[in-house]
Protein backbone atom coordinates (compact mmCIF):
# COMPACT_ATOMS: atom_id res chain seq x y z
CA UNK A 1 0.00 0.00 0.00
CA UNK A 2 0.98 3.39 -0.83
CA UNK A 3 2.58 5.72 1.54
CA UNK A 4 0.71 9.14 0.90
CA UNK A 5 2.89 10.69 3.45
CA UNK A 6 5.15 11.22 0.72
CA UNK A 7 5.72 13.92 -0.75
CA UNK A 8 7.82 15.23 -3.94
CA UNK A 9 9.15 18.84 -3.90
CA UNK A 10 8.07 20.85 -6.82
CA UNK A 11 11.59 21.15 -8.45
CA UNK A 12 11.29 17.00 -8.48
CA UNK A 13 7.11 16.89 -9.76
CA UNK A 14 7.35 15.39 -13.65
CA UNK A 15 5.15 14.07 -16.24
CA UNK A 16 6.15 11.27 -18.57
CA UNK A 17 3.88 9.70 -20.76
CA UNK A 18 5.18 6.58 -22.53
CA UNK A 19 3.60 5.57 -26.23
CA UNK A 20 5.11 2.57 -28.22
CA UNK A 21 4.61 3.48 -31.80
CA UNK A 22 2.76 0.03 -32.73
CA UNK A 23 0.85 0.18 -29.57
CA UNK A 24 -2.93 1.88 -29.14
CA UNK A 25 -2.40 2.37 -25.69
CA UNK A 26 -0.33 4.62 -23.70
CA UNK A 27 1.24 4.87 -19.81
CA UNK A 28 1.28 8.03 -18.01
CA UNK A 29 3.20 8.53 -14.80
CA UNK A 30 2.60 11.68 -12.79
CA UNK A 31 4.01 13.23 -9.61
CA UNK A 32 3.04 16.78 -10.33
CA UNK A 33 0.16 17.14 -8.38
CA UNK A 34 -1.45 19.74 -10.63
CA UNK A 35 -1.68 16.90 -13.24
CA UNK A 36 -2.21 13.72 -10.64
CA UNK A 37 -5.33 15.68 -9.55
CA UNK A 38 -6.32 16.04 -13.50
CA UNK A 39 -5.88 12.38 -14.01
CA UNK A 40 -7.97 11.05 -10.83
CA UNK A 41 -10.53 13.27 -12.33
CA UNK A 42 -10.52 11.73 -15.63
CA UNK A 43 -10.43 8.40 -14.28
CA UNK A 44 -13.71 8.84 -12.35
CA UNK A 45 -15.29 10.42 -15.35
CA UNK A 46 -13.98 8.40 -18.24
CA UNK A 47 -12.73 5.24 -16.78
CA UNK A 48 -13.52 3.36 -19.57
CA UNK A 49 -10.56 5.23 -21.32
CA UNK A 50 -8.19 5.80 -18.64
CA UNK A 51 -7.41 3.86 -15.56
CA UNK A 52 -5.03 4.13 -12.70
CA UNK A 53 -2.35 1.31 -12.40
CA UNK A 54 0.04 2.33 -9.77
CA UNK A 55 0.04 4.78 -6.95
CA UNK A 56 3.53 4.87 -5.51
CA UNK A 57 2.75 7.60 -2.66
CA UNK A 58 5.14 9.52 -4.41
CA UNK A 59 3.50 9.56 -7.81
CA UNK A 60 1.11 7.50 -10.01
CA UNK A 61 1.12 5.34 -13.19
CA UNK A 62 -2.18 5.64 -15.66
CA UNK A 63 -3.02 3.98 -18.42
CA UNK A 64 -4.45 5.53 -21.31
CA UNK A 65 -6.50 3.20 -23.43
CA UNK A 66 -6.16 5.17 -26.94
CA UNK A 67 -2.99 7.40 -27.27
CA UNK A 68 -4.72 9.45 -29.80
CA UNK A 69 -5.99 11.48 -27.48
CA UNK A 70 -2.68 12.56 -26.65
CA UNK A 71 -2.34 16.11 -28.22
CA UNK A 72 0.07 18.40 -28.64
CA UNK A 73 -0.47 22.93 -29.31
CA UNK A 74 1.39 24.74 -31.53
CA UNK A 75 0.56 27.72 -29.33
CA UNK A 76 -1.99 28.66 -26.84
CA UNK A 77 -4.85 29.67 -26.83
CA UNK A 78 -5.57 33.78 -26.66
CA UNK A 79 -8.92 35.37 -25.49
CA UNK A 80 -10.32 38.77 -25.40
CA UNK A 81 -11.64 40.07 -22.77
CA UNK A 82 -15.23 40.14 -23.65
CA UNK A 83 -14.45 36.22 -24.53
CA UNK A 84 -12.94 35.53 -20.94
CA UNK A 85 -16.36 36.68 -19.73
CA UNK A 86 -18.52 34.81 -21.91
CA UNK A 87 -16.48 31.81 -20.92
CA UNK A 88 -16.78 32.82 -17.21
CA UNK A 89 -20.96 33.31 -17.38
CA UNK A 90 -20.92 29.52 -19.29
CA UNK A 91 -19.23 28.33 -16.27
CA UNK A 92 -21.45 29.70 -13.92
CA UNK A 93 -23.99 28.46 -15.89
CA UNK A 94 -22.78 24.69 -16.02
CA UNK A 95 -22.25 24.77 -12.46
CA UNK A 96 -25.51 26.23 -11.29
CA UNK A 97 -27.28 23.16 -13.63
CA UNK A 98 -24.69 20.58 -12.61
CA UNK A 99 -25.25 21.20 -9.23
CA UNK A 100 -29.63 21.07 -9.72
Amino acid sequence: MADINMSVSIEEQEICINAMRDEKFATIYASDSTYITKLDKLCKESHGMYSLIEDTGRGKKYLLKDKTLISFRAKKRELTDEQKKQAAERMRKYQANKSN
